[in-house]
């Protein structure tokens, strides 16, 4: 234990009748001068490491090349005017601009640089007349933001905001004189609350709405023009279930329960006084039906598919939902009335996204990217025959020849799992080659075609990518999530470890030419996969994950997450958390592959503290002889908002480390060449 550390005596608790011993609870404190001092000592291990890579310059411009572009997002369209954010090429961060749509003039209409470098715009909604814009204010990368106020003629701010906290619902009042909001703040101990403020000095806010506060719970607000939702979700028996309420926006005081306690996923969707939602209810692929006041369905508008909606908006009087199945994404729209319309084409082997709408709904937003394509923004016009590009970064390696081919392999339980591999199909011959391998397998979510500026570098130096779809993920619906979930978490780390012994056996890679990479849940992935099998592979990047599966409930706001893991107060499920948890598996007597932790303090949705104790432990270990480094920030988060310069050090780091620990050689000046503009 480090002379530091050993300040403090190990905490043992008692819990289901198992003696858990956390040696490193005092680095939960962040307030601590000893916690202050281990995190300085960390970077000082850091930048001593990357002090000595000779090839970190060569990387970090090359990575500087690819996000030293234009950045163009966020598009809403109200009437005639478009609303985006834009970064240009060497500024920190972007800044909010509005465009006549006939003209074209544009205009800047808030700009937060004079703050510094780390805080961050978005836009959070316009008002539906375009007069009005909420946009949204961080400090780091944080998910907690407060919500901010400009007149778009005037380009005025006005003096009324939301705190900073969580937002759950931000609308216009239809006559402009006024938002309502459900903003969760750090410090509350009282009931959920909807508000509203008027936009006249001598109003005080007004509590509209109330809802009893539990662990895990929350209300979220909705509204169209002409109705206010307020969607409560708690705890019911160990379940997660939902309660709706509406009232009239001219009386926002007159409540009516629609239901209660519907079992999620439902989520129900106010529209011109029409109340939808999409729905699982006998319908395990989802479907999206009409409901009547009472709550009951009035109808289905859109079937089950066969394959699971990922995605749902409504504009201009239509429905348009995101399938994903057999590893490629659909677009399908219907009329609001039932008639099923042609859907939106795109190239298979990329991602499409539905963006989020923050406009009138006159037309919708998507975007595509694929391994090798960076994001492009397109709009769509209903009625229209094709969406149109919008907004294109222009960053392309004219020398990089990676092609993806899906091939299948067996995992412990006799399973077949898809696995995608990227790369040039000429580049190892018949010897084996270094493999970056990452999944996620967790929440539902399908690992899909996206452009990885770490990836793309790595590709160019000859590695190739491995990406199995574990079960866990979404990539063939709720019944791969669940086999994934919970109490069977441990199929989601058995697909992953037998994808890497698949590689091995197969020829294509060795365990001292395989890395793997992850954050958030996919940090929790690859930190099982290192403590479980640290013999098949030669590092680890470990990016703002979960690692204390006994405590994680206790930080910030992951209780809402017992769902997915389950919960330390349910003694089966403690079993398995403990059983697989990474912090609680490090054994003194094994070495460890090289490990780079990523972390920072303004992560309030995976806690700093979780690669704090984590790193700790390891670089404690007598036995453990590979680098372990923490690469720490006060300013980063989980929200990818950090200022350009930031980032571009941050990247380059990461793959320097995977570079050097994979022992491969970054390719000089001469041997790539761009085209970005």
């Amino acid at each position: 234990m480090s002379v530091i550390g050993s300040r403090f005596a190990p905490v043992e608790e008692m819990i289901h009748g198992v003696l858990v011993r956390d040696p490193y609870r005092w680095l939960e404190d962040r307030s601590l001068p000893e916690t202050e001092e281990w995190i300085l000592e960390q970077q000082r291990r850091c930048d001593a490491y990357f002090g000595e890579c000779e090839e970190l310059p060569a990387i970090r411009e090359r990575v500087r090349e690819y996000l030293d572009v234009e950045v163009v997002d966020q598009p809403a369209r109200v009437g005639g005017r478009y609303f985006y954010r834009r970064r240009a090429r060497g500024q920190e961060q972007g800044c909010i601009y509005v465009r006549d749509a006939i003209t074209g003039i544009e205009r800047l209409l808030v700009d937060l640089s004079a703050d510094g470098p780390f805080v961050s715009v978005g836009i959070h909604r316009v008002s539906n007349d375009g007069s009005l814009l909420a946009y949204e204010r961080k400090h780091g990368g944080e998910d907690k933001k407060s919500i901010h106020i400009v007149d778009v003629e005037t380009g005025v701010s006005l003096p009324y905001s939301v705190k900073r906290g969580y937002t759950c619902g931000f609308f216009f009042s239809p006559d402009n004189r006024g938002f309502f909001y459900s903003q969760e703040l750090s410090e509350n101990t009282d009931d959920h609350m909807i508000r509203f403020q008027l936009f006249d000095d001598s109003a005080a806010e007004q509590i509209v709405f109330r809802a009893a506060r539990s662990r895990g719970s929350r209300l979220i607000l909705s509204a169209d023009s002409i109705h206010l939702g307020a969607i409560w979700i708690h705890e019911v028996d160990g379940d997660l279930v939902e309660d709706l309420w509406i009232s009239q926006q001219g009386n926002p005081a007159n409540w009516r329960q629609i239901f209660v306690g519907r079992k999620l996923p439902f989520s129900p969707i106010l529209m011109d006084g029409q109340l939808f939602a999409l729905s699982y209810e006998n319908a395990s692929n989802g479907k999206f039906v009409e409901l009547t006041l009472e709550g009951d369905e009035a109808r289905t508008i859109i079937q089950d598919q066969g394959a699971m909606i990922r995605q749902l908006t409504i504009g201009g009087g239509n429905v348009y939902i995101g399938l994903f199945t057999g590893l490629h994404f659909t677009i399908k729209s219907w009329r609001l009335k039932g008639d099923e319309l042609p859907g939106i084409e795109f190239p298979k082997h990329g991602t499409v996204q539905l963006l989020p709408d923050l406009g009138d709904n006159s037309s919708i937003f998507l975007s595509y990217e694929s391994f090798t394509n960076p994001l492009t923004i397109f709009e769509y016009v209903p009625g229209t025959s094709a969406p149109l590009i919008w907004a294109e970064r222009r960053c392309h390696p004219s020398t990089m020849s990676a092609v993806a081919r899906h091939v299948s392999y067996s995992s412990v339980d006799g399973t077949t799992i898809p696995i995608t591999l990227v790369g040039d199909p000429s580049a190892n011959g018949n010897s084996p080659i270094s493999v970056i391998m990452t999944s996620d397998g967790g929440f539902g979510v399908p690992m899909t075609p996206q452009f990885s500026v770490l990836v793309s570098v790595l590709l160019e130096c000859g590695v190739v990518l491995a990406l199995p779809h574990i079960r866990g993920g979404g990539e063939f619906g709720n019944t791969w999530h669940d086999a994934g979930r919970g109490r069977d978490r441990q199929r989601s780390f058995d697909d992953f470890i037998a994808a890497a012994e698949w590689l091995c056996r197969k020829g294509i890679s060795t365990p001292q030419q395989l890395a793997i990479f992850g954050g958030s849940n996919s940090g929790l992935l690859v930190g099982v996969a290192l403590t479980q099998r640290p013999d098949l592979f030669r590092a680890v990047l470990c990016i703002a994950p979960l690692l204390d599966m006994v405590r994680y409930e206790y930080f910030d706001q992951a209780s809402k997450w017992k769902e997915e893991y389950g919960s330390h107060d349910n003694e089966e499920e403690f079993h398995v958390l403990y059983a697989y948890s990474p912090y609680h598996r490090v054994s003194a007597n094994a070495e460890y592959p090289a490990v780079l932790f990523v972390a920072g303090d303004k992560d309030d949705r995976c806690n700093p503290a979780h690669v704090r104790k984590m790193a700790a432990l390891l670089s404690d270990s007598s036995s453990q002889n590979s680098r372990v480094l923490v690469d720490y920030s006060v300013e980063r988060g989980h929200s990818p908002v950090l200022p350009l310069s930031a980032r571009i050090e941050a990247l380059a780091r990461r793959i320097a480390f995977l570079c050097h620990e994979l022992s491969l050689p970054f390719l000089k000046g001469d041997c790539h060449e761009t085209d970005c503009v």
